[in-house]
């Protein structure tokens, strides 16, 4: 956040929108701080959107903060709305990201800003054993005693199936609508598969800062920052009513491919 708030050189936003905002601690943040005068926040979680109003409210800024539960892929947003949205770790939950940007152009005004902190690397159904293998080559040289399982397995959470739904397609869907001013990798690469494998109260002293030379290794070899904040603007004029079009069509296209493919090859496992 602070580089954030240098790169806008005191910019500050009338009113601000936060998908996914779960307990609430950005959007009490941002009031705190004096970056947005007023935030609209929801969830999906009524117990979490409950949390957070509770939280606001005794911190003295639930005045200027609107919780309510909402749904990632219809989202119900006013028109020309919003100075800014912001994106807090939750777009890789959202199922239907065409919906969502194409809404969005319509609710940001014409100079406002996305601003993302994502995992933007794999989707669940991206990975397989070739893309999990530089992992297990490190995780397999950790003693047997700092690991919590034999063998690391694919990264795919299964109590949430909406866990990294389509987040290596994050970045490309919101570069068709929304025009990227910023970027800033963070990684992740290898210590976000690896991380919650590992018994820490028995695992080497320097065993994160080799993780870390590792990680940074992989980088400069060419492999993607799982992790990234990314700014951006929605596009204007005629490439903006043409990411319009795309964003409604493209997933219409995907669902006829499906079942085409679906009628030649019945048995098969098909990704989209």
């Amino acid at each position: 956040m602070d580089w954030f708030l240098q790169w806008l050189r005191g910019r500050r936003f009338a009113r601000a929108l936060s998908v996914g905002c779960g307990t609430g601690p950005l959007e009490r943040d941002l009031i705190r701080r004096g970056l947005c005068s007023e935030v609209d926040a929801f969830d999906g979680s009524a117990q979490s959107i409950e949390i957070a109003k509770n939280l606001a409210a005794s911190e003295g800024v639930g005045d200027h903060i609107h919780y309510f539960i909402g749904d990632f892929n219809e989202p119900r947003l006013p028109r020309r709305g919003y100075d800014i949205v912001f994106f807090h770790q939750s777009a890789h939950h959202v199922a239907k990201l065409e919906k969502l940007f194409s809404r969005l152009l319509r609710v940001l005004k014409p100079d406002g800003l996305i601003y993302l902190d994502e995992y933007v690397g794999p989707s669940r159904s991206d990975w397989n054993d070739d893309l999990v293998a530089p992992h297990r080559q490190f995780f397999d040289r950790i003693a047997p005693e700092a690991r919590l399982i034999e063998r690391l397995p694919l990264p795919i959470q299964p109590d949430d199936p909406s866990e990294a739904l389509r987040s290596s397609e994050i970045v490309p869907q919101l570069q068709r609508g929304f025009r990227i001013l910023e970027r800033r990798d963070y990684g992740g690469t290898l210590l976000s598969v690896i991380y919650p494998a590992i018994n820490w109260s028995n695992a080497a002293p320097g065993l994160v800062t080799e993780m870390l030379a590792s990680e940074q290794k992989m980088l400069s070899e060419g492999h993607e920052s799982y992790h990234a904040i990314i700014l951006a603007m929605p596009k204007r004029g005629l490439a903006r009513w043409y990411a319009v079009v795309r964003y409604f069509v493209a997933p219409k296209l995907r669902r006829i491919r499906l079942k085409i493919l679906l009628r030649l090859q019945p048995g098969k496992k098909h990704r989209f």
